[in-house]
Order: C-alpha cells, then sequence, then structure tokens
C-alpha cells in the first residue's frame, strides 16, 4: 500500500495526460493553451496538487516525510510551475533527471567527506567496507545512467511515449535494479551475520 501511495501523483500525471490527450479538441475551447500542450500542462497541474496534497497528508498524520519525498515535491512544484507559466514542458521532463542527480551528488560529497551516506538507507545492516563502496558505486552508476536516460527518451521520442516511460520505464528499471542490489546485499549481509554469530 505504501508504494502505491507514494505513487500516486505519478500515478494521476498519467492518468491526467492520457485522459486530455483523448479530449483535447474539447478542452481547446476552454483552456488558454495550445492544443498540443494540453495534455502535459493539464498533467502538470495534476501532480503539484497531487504531490502537495500527498505531503499535506502525510504531516496531518503527524509523521515526517523522507528526505527523498521532499526533493521530490518541491521540484515538482517548480519545475511543474515553469512547464504552466512558460508553457514548455522540458522543465517537467528535467525534473527526474535532476532528482537522480540531486541524490547522486549527495553521495559523491559523502565520499568527499570520507563517509557512505547509502549506509543510511540500509540503518542496522552490517557489511565489510568494500562491500559498502561497491553499493555506492552501483547506486551512483544507476542514478547518473537513469538520468541521462530520461533526457535521451524525452528528447528523441514523443510526449506520449516519454509519459509511459516516466511511469513504467523508470519504476521498471528502478525495480529491477533494487532486486538485484538486494540480492547482492543479502549475500554480504549473511555473511556478515554469520560471522558475527560464530564470535
Amino acid at each position: 500500500m505504501k508504494t502505491l501511495f507514494d505513487l500516486l501523483p505519478v500515478i494521476c500525471f498519467f492518468v491526467t495526460f492520457k485522459l486530455a490527450s483523448l479530449y483535447e479538441n474539447s478542452l481547446t475551447a476552454i483552456l488558454p493553451i495550445a492544443p498540443d500542450l494540453i495534455p502535459i500542462v493539464s498533467a502538470t497541474a495534476v501532480i503539484i496538487i497531487a504531490s502537495l496534497l500527498q505531503m499535506g497528508y502525510i504531516y496531518a498524520k503527524g509523521e515526517k516525510p523522507g528526505k527523498m519525498a521532499v526533493f521530490s515535491t518541491l521540484l515538482v512544484v517548480i519545475f511543474g510551475l515553469m512547464t504552466i507559466a512558460f508553457q514548455n514542458p522540458v522543465f517537467i521532463q528535467w525534473k527526474p533527471t535532476l532528482l537522480y542527480w540531486l541524490f547522486a551528488a549527495i553521495l559523491l560529497v559523502g565520499r568527499f567527506k570520507g563517509k557512505i551516506y547509502i549506509k543510511s538507507v540500509f540503518v542496522g545492516m552490517t557489511m565489510p567496507e568494500n562491500v559498502w563502496k561497491t553499493v555506492e558505486n552501483c547506486c551512483l552508476g544507476f542514478l547518473i545512467a537513469v538520468g541521462f536516460l530520461n533526457l535521451f527518451v524525452a528528447y528523441t521520442f514523443s510526449m506520449d511515449t516519454w509519459v509511459d516511460f516516466k511511469l513504467f520505464g523508470l519504476l521498471g528499471l528502478t525495480l529491477l535494479f533494487t532486486i538485484g542490489l538486494g540480492v547482492y546485499i543479502a549475500k554480504y549481509a549473511e555473511v556478515a551475520e554469520n560471522t558475527k554469530d560464530q564470535h
């Protein structure tokens, strides 16, 4: 359920884009936007509202949203409003890339400080330092590569294809990477745990 809740703004974005594409001619009469921009501008407005409502709901429950969720919402609002104001979809298309690269930059800053920030994602887990570094390198590579891939799709293919990629492509790649990383970590975490038990 939590995964679905986290994805709600993106799902709303996707559904709104598809519906607005179907009723583009009807919406042209009531929206002062170029017909070809109606789907993406409408979807952008919806994802901004959905993201803010999501944050509001989390705070209303007395919980504290994760840093990733906060950064993502800020980028959605800033670049979404720029997309609407300038009626240029390039801003919202850059948002996923900037989010991925922002977290890659955070990991790199930690590296320069001699720290492995990725450990904070796996709280309570013990592994050899060389394994932590490998995990961090994998995450860095993934974040940077997917950021470039998002731009490649955005600038090479149609808006409709990019919207599909934003939901299914990025989600699928992240899921596959997470599973692969989990398998790798499980092997070494298990070894570390067994070694600990022996002592």
